[in-house]
């Protein structure tokens, strides 16, 4: 039998324990804590050099003083955190200035670069051996119906994709191979106005929004190479000198003749990429034009790449984080990536003619319809209609950049060929300089200066709180073991 069946009447009893030690045991440690604390910090403030603490712990004091001396010390913390909020958020957002530096003959401004985009892009002859390679079973019409895509394809950008027609034989991932492997040849005789120290300026083919180009004096045109993109080896292309010049140098301009080819293009710095958002200058065939140029560049000192590009406003060249272009930045390449990602949240896919990444989808003749919706919007990266609203790219401009402004666009009938030349009219006696203004020695000087102010404190009064906190506890605790 169960024990509570022989003894019914203790079946209900409920055993107590006596707890009473543990809680005193618990009390103990607590006032043993609390103690310990208040005689450490009554230690702290006593012999703290921090003005007014002292004054917190003297037995002589009368409460109304402590009091008051609360009330002062309160009052102090909230004034200084103020004034150091307002250093450390003009550190942060405003220690650079830009000045102007006028000692114009001890620099050399870059002549800017061009970059042709010949209005036929398709070679017929090589177009006639891919059909007869790839294609041979295709009648005349399916020929013809090729031909016309792929004419069309090789000049669309924002603002033509709707004349592309519907052509699903090709994949859109092979749109660039295509093009690329039928595009035309180019030829041209090319001189410049210092031959005796740039003895050639070559051109380089680079893939832009208005589909394949060539460029000229420009120094980052590698990059947009299509063989680039291909094979990552920029051994393969010749090391670009960018032309230059001084006051002393005398007039400067290069000179393309004999082109047999119209093109549209576009004025650029050496150390940019073209930007369909920017302006076109076009020329057909047989005529001659020539572009007077001025300039403006600003610099940064060295001290500027200590700095944050977002405490600078602005970007070396080697600090790219665009996927599109990880080994150069340039603003108009970071432009070219907003316009992807926008182009992919409003039609979910891109043109063909950036450079592939996997998480972008080419664009299908749809998908480039879908696009011509939005060309405005595309173009300009600015909501057209309705609010006129920027978008928000978070593009910096670059720290050392020149800016060129075309002063006379002349175009005239020219029989023997197409010609271009262009150059700078007159050397620019000034230019900008963004320097640091605000750095970060100025910074601890300020903060502790606002320390001294309201706390009479220094750079021992610190290492006096970190002695007391960090190291005599430990020391302390070390020594008991």
């Amino acid at each position: 039998m169960y024990w509570n069946e022989m003894n019914p009447q203790r079946r209900n009893i409920l055993f107590k324990f006596d707890n009473s030690d543990i809680e005193k045991d618990r009390e103990r440690i607590l006032i043993k804590i609390k103690t310990n604390l208040f005689n450490f910090v009554n230690l702290f403030f006593s012999s703290s050099n921090i003005h007014g603490l002292n004054h917190l712990t003297d037995k002589k004091r009368h409460y109304i003083e402590k009091l008051t001396w609360v009330i002062a010390i309160c009052l102090s913390i909230y004034g200084s955190a103020i004034l150091g909020s307002s250093t450390w958020n003009r550190y942060q957002e405003n220690p650079t200035v830009i000045s102007m530096d006028r000692e114009y003959k001890e620099w050399a401004t870059a002549l800017p670069a061009v970059t042709l985009c010949p209005t036929n892009k398709i070679d017929d002859q090589l177009f006639d051996e891919l059909v007869q390679k790839k294609f041979s079973n295709y009648t005349d019409e399916e020929k013809e119906e090729l031909r016309t895509f792929l004419v069309l394809l090789a000049n669309a950008t924002y603002g033509t994709f709707k004349e592309v027609p519907e052509y699903n034989r090709i994949s859109p991932n092979e749109y660039l191979d295509y093009i690329m492997s039928l595009s035309a040849n180019v030829s041209y005789t090319i001189s410049n106005s210092h031959v005796d120290i740039f003895s050639s300026i070559e051109s380089v083919p680079s893939v832009t929004e208005l589909g394949l180009c060539y460029s000229f004096n420009g120094y980052i045109a590698p990059y947009n190479n299509y063989k680039y993109w291909k094979n990552r080896n920029i051994s393969e292309f010749p090391k670009i000198e960018v032309m230059s010049g001084t006051p002393l140098d005398g007039d400067i301009f290069v000179q393309i003749t004999s082109m047999n080819f119209g093109y549209m293009g576009f004025v650029h710095s050496p150390y940019e990429a073209p930007d369909i958002g920017c302006r076109i200058y076009s020329s057909p065939e047989y005529f001659a034009k020539t572009l007077e140029v001025t300039a403006l560049s600003i610099f940064s000192t060295p001290e500027i790449k200590y700095l944050s590009p977002r405490q600078r406003g602005c970007r070396f060249l080697e600090e790219s984080d665009l996927e599109i272009s990880p080994e150069m930045y340039t603003y108009n390449m970071c432009r070219n990536q907003c316009r992807m990602d926008q182009a992919r949240k409003l039609c979910g896919c891109v043109p063909y003619f950036y450079r592939p990444l996997k998480k972008y989808k080419i664009c299908n003749v749809e998908g480039m319809h879908c696009l011509d919706q939005y060309k405005e919007f595309l173009i300009k990266l600015r909501n057209t209609t309705g609010v006129d609203e920027k978008v928000n790219c978070g593009c910096f401009p670059p720290c050392d950049d020149v800016n060129y402004i075309v002063e006379g666009d002349d175009t005239i009938e020219w029989i023997l060929g197409t010609n271009l030349k262009w150059g700078l009219i007159k050397y620019p006696r000034m230019r900008l300089k963004r320097n640091i203004l605000f750095g970060f020695t100025d910074v601890l000087v300020s903060i502790g200066g606002t320390a001294g102010l309201f706390f009479g404190c220094s750079v021992l009064s610190f290492l006096e709180i970190i002695y007391f906190f960090i190291f005599r506890p430990t020391l302390k605790f070390l020594y008991k073991k």
